[in-house]
Parts: C-alpha cells; structure tokens; sequence
C-alpha cells in the first residue's frame, strides 16, 4: 500500500518522512503527549534523558544516547537528563 503524504508518494516501508513536531529541553520540566513516531536528540556528547514508552505507561527508562541521532520510539512523556534539546517527531 502506497502512503501519500507532502505532495509525494511513498512506498510502504518502516522508514517515512516526519510531518512535524516540537522542541523540548530538561529546563521544560516532565512534557506528556498522545503519542510520537521518532526522537530526534540534539547535543554535542553522549546525553541523558527519561523517556516513557507507549506499551510501558508509568515505567521511566533512562535513555542514554549519543547526539545528533533519531529514535524510532513511540513515546508519551519525556522528563529530565542533561540532553540539550529533544525534537519530539510525529
């Protein structure tokens, strides 16, 4: 099944384009959401932070990544760490 999406068509596979999302930083505080297809992790080092999975709601797990990476995670919540930015991508 094709998807269509920006005015292209793209064929069924695990990776497509994100549509948008938002920013979030440690100083933001414990930031909750419906859901996210992907993490986007801006930094310079390896860096931490809480991340709340869909199929695992009130479980914390530490996220500990390098920088400039994408995690394909579904997640509701994001909390704390010493990451410098997070872009939450749907």
């Amino acid at each position: 099944m094709d998807i269509r999406a920006f005015g292209s068509v793209f064929p069924q596979q695990a990776s497509l384009p994100y549509a948008s999302g938002f920013a979030w930083a440690p100083a933001d505080g414990e930031k909750r959401f419906s859901t996210c297809r992907g993490l986007y992790i801006e930094g310079d080092a390896t860096d931490t932070f809480y991340i709340e999975l869909n199929d695992a709601p009130g479980q914390w797990i530490l996220a500990e990544v390098g920088a400039n990476k994408v995690l394909p995670f579904a997640a509701t919540a994001i909390s704390g760490g010493n990451v410098d930015s997070v872009k939450v991508l749907y």
